[in-house]
């Protein structure tokens, strides 16, 4: 038998600690997503806000940065505050309420080109084109509103950590050219919103959120 080369085995092993490690930090990417989506997806009920509540009671115990720990305090409180049928109310108010011309968007389009549909939409559509991703066809929202596009950066990790394709470079620029400008401008329009209370501390967990993620992505 062929004595083994000792210079192998740190680089083998320092490999197999990275990927362990990439497996661990990619199953919390796709937690804080689905947990960032459950917010604006649609209206909340009794099971997501117990959910919630116990998700928001075990955070509070962590450190994460300055930004999210605030954000996750504030849910906090205001979930033992408030009934679900106050949040619900608040969800109609900010989010769906016909009548009123402040409505927050969900649509990037609406708030890089002024109306939804424009031309922010034509141009995600081109490169989730290049990604070989398709939209569920169960989902009415158009392909660049904030959860159908975290859809797709968690479909994109769990390429990556099924298939073993690289799919960074996609992830970088889905985070940096189009999640993070329509991330910075929807938590502005909740802010200026006045029905908007819990949903706006909603929207600084999703900018702390948006955060980390560009820390793991340097712009293209």
């Amino acid at each position: 038998m062929r004595p083994l080369d000792k210079r192998l085995i740190p680089t083998t092993w320092e490999q197999k600690m990275e990927d362990t490690q990439t497996r661990d930090m990619n199953r919390i990417r796709l937690r804080l997503i689905d947990l960032t989506k459950s917010f604006f997806v649609d209206e909340p009920d009794a099971e997501r806000l117990s959910r919630w509540r116990g998700i928001f009671a075990a955070l509070g115990r962590e450190q994460i940065n300055t930004g999210l720990d605030q954000a996750v305090e504030k849910i906090g409180i205001l979930l033992d505050a408030k009934k679900l049928n106050e949040i619900q109310d608040e969800y109609y108010e900010v989010f769906g309420n016909p009548f009123d011309d402040q409505v927050v968007s969900l649509s990037a389009s609406f708030y890089a080109d002024g109306r939804s549909y424009g031309q922010t939409l034509a141009d995600f559509r081109g490169f989730i084109q290049q990604t070989d991703l398709i939209k569920n066809s169960q989902v009415i929202d158009a392909e660049d509103s904030l959860p159908v596009m975290l859809d797709f950066l968690a479909s994109m990790i769990e390429v990556k950590t099924r298939e073993d394709v690289d799919t960074d470079k996609y992830q970088g620029v889905l985070v940096n050219d189009y999640l993070a400008p329509l991330a910075s401008a929807f938590n502005k329009s909740l802010k200026n919103h006045q029905a908007a209370d819990f949903y706006a501390a909603c929207g600084d967990f999703l900018q702390g959120y948006v955060e980390l993620e560009k820390g793991l992505f340097e712009p293209v």
